[in-house]
């Protein structure tokens, strides 16, 4: 039940010509890390001639000099505000790409890939979030700035802080990406963590691994069983009309119920009445 947020070299007409095939949550075009230097210029140029969907955000390098500024306006435009914004350090970062566009309704997706932007989370937060739409954990860069081992027993804590303030803030958090993509294990691993702790989506750049996302068993057959029953029972009372309900001798209030509303919702705009 995470999301899939799916990276797309920009600078890959191959790819590109196969968006519509893939049937990811959200599309994110990337014109960062995925495109080297001397492809920049090649890349914007496809990227500018995309049919752009609701679902599709852009990775725009506003750090590096890649683009000029007319470029990077034109891509916010032309993605409607929907961008993903990596390689910042503080709350003026942020800032600086908001003035880029004012009277633009900005959606990020901001990354946290170093100690500083992992700080600032809270201000950034507390200022944007209105035009953000979720923050993401850039877990390889945030590793190799820091030293910290690429492993989830090392990564957990912060992963928890970061899904903590996302929440603080009513904001999504997004897991990082695993680059293993012939053994998944680790990526399952992830998935698992990441649902549990409270994450709502997690970035993917196969398909392989956008299937295993697709297939995992999130919760066993009884316990969605359970789910279903007392979705049942309390899926046509308002939030604001729930007390406390005993359901076969286990006791519900109003902030389990919310819960089961939300992920019953979520299962059912997923996968239907499956």
């Amino acid at each position: 039940m995470l999301d899939s947020y799916f990276f797309i070299p920009g600078g890959n007409p191959k790819y590109l010509n196969k968006i519509s095939q893939i049937n990811a949550d959200y599309i994110l075009i990337d014109l960062e890390d995925a495109v080297s230097v001397n492809n920049k210029q090649a890349a914007i140029l496809l990227v500018m001639e995309l049919d752009v969907a609701e679902n599709m955000f852009v990775r725009i390098p506003f750090c590096d000099n890649s683009f000029s500024e007319k470029q990077i306006t034109d891509l916010i435009l032309k993605f409607k505000g929907k961008i993903v914004l990596p390689k910042i350090d503080t709350l003026h970062d942020v800032k600086q790409i908001v003035s880029k566009v004012l009277g633009v309704n900005l959606k990020m997706i901001v990354l946290i890939e170093n100690p500083s932007s992992f700080l600032a989370v809270p201000e950034i937060l507390k200022t944007f979030r209105n035009q953000i739409h979720a923050i993401g954990f850039g877990s390889h860069d945030f590793c190799s700035q820091t030293g910290i081992k690429h492993n989830l027993d090392y990564l957990s804590h912060y992963k928890r802080q970061l899904i903590l303030y996302a929440k603080a803030f009513n904001i999504r958090y997004l897991d990082g990406v695993d680059l293993n993509l012939k053994n998944f294990s680790t990526f399952k691993k992830e998935c698992r963590f990441a649902f549990d702790a409270g994450a709502d989506g997690k970035f993917i750049i196969h398909p392989a691994q956008l299937k295993v996302l697709e297939e995992f068993d999130y919760m066993t057959e009884t316990e969605i069983k359970q789910l279903k029953w007392v979705y049942n029972k309390v899926k046509n009372i308002s939030i604001n009309d729930i007390d406390v309900f005993t359901i076969e001798g286990k006791v519900y209030e109003k902030p389990h119920v919310t819960r089961i509303k939300y992920l019953m919702e979520k299962i059912e705009r997923k996968y239907g009445n499956k």
